[in-house]
């Protein structure tokens, strides 16, 4: 079955790693993912976590 939080999260953090995305759009799209449901705030923590980490 699809997980789209996995996908979110994955997307995001890849996205981050090969330049598409930068710091700040990341947690801005995080943050729109948790405001409309589509990800938890533990998802929300690891992405964040994930680009101060990186």
């Amino acid at each position: 079955m699809f997980n789209i939080q996995e996908f979110i999260e994955e997307n995001l953090t890849e996205g981050y790693l090969n330049h598409a995305f930068f710091k700040n759009q990341v947690k801005i799209f995080a943050l729109n993912y948790l405001n409309r449901g589509q990800i938890e705030q533990e998802c929300f923590d690891r992405i964040t976590q994930f680009v101060e980490d990186n």
